[in-house]
C-alpha cells in the first residue's frame, strides 16, 4: 500500500511588484499556503514597451533579467523563511511568473492553465493618484472567479 502523499497542484496566486508593500502580503500568502498544503505562485506584470527612440528588445531583456533577479531573492527569501517558521508543516512549491501587459490579463491567463484556488495582494492607504491602482484591483475581482485577499501592509495575517 503506497502511503506517500501525492504533491498539490492547487496554487496561491501572489500579485507582486517586489515592494515592501507585498513583502508583507507575500509572508502572509506563504503562511496560508504551508497551513492549508498548498503552493505558492508569484507573478509581476509589466507593461508593454512600445519607444520608437529606443531599442525595446535591448530594454526589455535587461528589465527581464532584473525580473528574475527580484524573484530569485524572494524565493531564497521565503525558502528561509519556511526554514525557520513552518518546519512542521506542508513545504510549498514556489514557481514565480513575469508577464507583459495589463496584470489582470496575465492573471486571467495564469487562471486558464493553473489550478488557482486564491489571489493574494498587498494593500496601501488611498492616495490622490491611485486610480490605475484601483482600475486592476476592479478589473481583477471582475475577471476573476478566484476570492481576492488584500493583505494591508502594516498588518500580518492569524491563522
Amino acid at each position: 500500500m503506497n502511503t506517500k502523499k501525492k504533491a498539490s497542484t492547487k496554487m496561491i496566486l501572489m500579485l507582486t511588484e517586489f515592494s515592501n508593500r507585498d513583502k508583507n502580503a507575500t509572508d502572509a500568502a506563504l503562511k496560508l499556503a504551508a497551513k492549508l498544503g498548498l503552493n505558492l505562485m508569484l507573478l509581476h506584470a509589466y507593461p508593454i514597451t512600445v519607444n520608437a527612440q529606443s531599442n525595446a528588445r535591448i530594454e526589455n531583456t535587461k528589465y527581464l533579467s532584473e525580473i528574475d533577479r527580484h524573484f530569485d531573492c524572494e524565493k531564497e527569501r521565503l525558502l528561509e523563511l519556511l526554514k525557520t517558521n513552518y518546519g512542521g508543516v506542508s513545504q510549498p512549491i514556489i514557481k514565480s511568473y513575469s508577464g507583459e501587459g495589463s496584470l489582470s490579463e496575465n492573471v486571467c491567463g495564469i487562471l486558464e492553465k493553473e489550478d488557482i484556488v486564491m489571489i493574494v495582494m498587498g494593500g496601501r492607504p488611498a492616495r490622490d493618484n491611485d486610480y490605475l491602482f484601483c482600475t486592476e484591483i476592479d478589473e481583477i475581482l471582475y475577471k476573476t472567479p478566484r476570492p481576492v485577499l488584500i493583505i494591508p501592509e502594516k498588518m500580518g495575517l492569524e491563522i
